[in-house]
C-alpha cells in the first residue's frame, strides 16, 4: 500500500529525520488530499520499524492532522537529557516517564488547542533556543530558520544548512525514482553529513 504522495511529503518535510541529521519533526497534512492517513500511517510504521522511525498523528486540527515523525530511542535520549528534563518537568513531565509517556502527555496538552511550549524539546532544538523562546514570548530573537534562535546562530546556521542539503538529497533521490524505504537502507544507523 505504498503511497507516493505521501512519500514525497515525509521526504520533502521530514528528510533531516529519514536520513539522521535530526532526532524528529512535525508534518501538517491535509485530510482531504490523503483521506487514507490512517492507513498509510500503520503501513509506514511497519515498514520504517526496523529503522528505529515511528509516524504519530498528533493532533486533528479542522480539515488537517498534524503527524509527528521520530526517531525513537534517539527522541528518548534527548527527551532524558537533564537540561532539557528541567524544561520539560516545568511542564509536568517526568524523567521517569517511557517515550509512549512523553508522547501520550505532549498529544494531550495539544488536543487543548494551544500549540505547548515544550514543543521545541520535542523537536529537538538546542536548549538555549527553547528557553528563549519562552522568555521571549517568541520575539528577540537573534536569526530564523527552522526555528527561531535565541543562542549560538553559528551552530544554527549550520544545522539549518545541514538539514537542507538533507532535503535536496533526499527529493533528488525521490525525482529520480528511488522509493523512501530504498533510501532510508542507505541512511540506517548513520548520521548523514555532506
Amino acid at each position: 500500500m505504498a503511497d507516493l504522495k505521501f512519500e514525497n511529503i515525509l521526504a520533502y518535510y521530514c528528510s533531516p529525520v529519514l536520513t539522521g541529521a535530526k532526532v524528529s519533526n512535525l508534518v501538517s497534512i491535509s485530510k482531504k488530499e490523503l483521506p487514507e492517513y490512517g492507513r498509510l500511517v500503520q503501513y509506514y510504521n511497519r515498514k520504517f520499524g526496523k529503522y528505529d522511525i515511528k509516524i504519530n498523528p498528533i493532533c486533528e486540527c479542522g480539515q488537517r492532522i498534524l503527524v509527528f515523525v521520530y526517531k525513537q530511542a534517539e527522541l528518548y535520549k534527548y527527551l532524558r537529557r537533564a537540561d532539557v528534563n528541567t524544561i520539560l518537568e516545568d511542564y509536568g513531565y517526568s524523567s521517569s516517564w517511557s517515550l509512549n509517556r512523553y508522547i501520550a502527555t505532549l498529544k494531550m496538552r495539544m488536543s487543548k488547542g494551544d500549540f505547548p511550549h515544550e514543543i521545541g524539546a520535542f523537536l529537538g532544538y538546542p536548549v538555549s533556543d527553547i528557553l528563549g523562546f519562552i522568555e521571549n514570548n517568541g520575539k528577540n530573537y537573534k536569526y530564523s530558520g527552522y526555528w527561531k534562535v535565541y543562542g549560538d546562530t553559528e551552530e544554527a546556521k549550520e544545522l539549518f544548512e545541514l538539514y537542507d542539503r538533507s532535503r535536496c538529497m533526499m527529493m533528488e533521490k525521490m525525482s529520480c525514482g528511488e522509493c523512501l524505504e530504498n533510501i532510508l537502507d542507505q541512511f540506517k544507523n548513520q548520521l548523514y553529513i555532506a
